[in-house]
């Protein structure tokens, strides 16, 4: 694990959410809406950022692709490079309505979302756990979190509830 990750993991998880997952347990499912748009790729080219915080990730497609960029760029240029995925995995209201069937049961376990788990073992199967720092919780909560921990991003990317109200809390 490269030593950033690893401080981070340490600072705002305290043990590597990675540890002892059987990520098999899940088949691997990324699914994202843009999510290997070239933005990405010009944008963390050009900013060469050693931490980036993603709000909102789901199941991690975007934050798959900005990692596998983050990796690609410490491999070639060296330095340590993380990427802090903030969401609460619960799903918005389109995934606890059950007048709307298609996927609401796979995101349940005992009345549970799982949708956590799934992101888990996506990042396994990519083979990023050395790049992917999950951090559960709102993004406000995460805010204030990581605030008080003094840790700051050198970019942001806002995918978190498409709801009016929560775009502009978010920003």
């Amino acid at each position: 694990m490269n030593p950033l990750t690893q401080n981070l993991i340490g600072k705002i998880l305290k043990e590597s959410p990675y540890e002892g997952f059987n990520h098999q347990d899940y088949p691997q499912d990324v699914q994202g809406w843009g999510s290997q748009h070239p933005i990405f790729q010009r944008i963390i080219g050009a900013v060469k950022p050693a931490l980036v915080l993603e709000v909102g990730t789901w199941k991690g497609a975007s934050a798959l692709h900005m990692a596998s960029l983050l990796k690609a760029q410490s491999q070639e240029k060296g330095g340590d490079r993380a990427i802090i995925c903030i969401d609460t995995w619960l799903g918005g209201l389109e995934h606890i309505d059950y007048s709307i069937p298609e996927g609401v049961g796979s995101l349940r376990r005992h009345g549970y979302p799982t949708v956590y788990y799934q992101f888990l073992a996506n990042v396994l199967y990519a083979g990023l756990q050395d790049y992917i720092v999950p951090l559960p919780n709102t993004s406000v909560i995460a805010a204030r979190f990581l605030e008080k921990l003094k840790i700051q991003a050198d970019l942001i990317y806002i995918d978190g509830s498409h709801d009016e109200e929560d775009v502009y809390a978010d920003l």
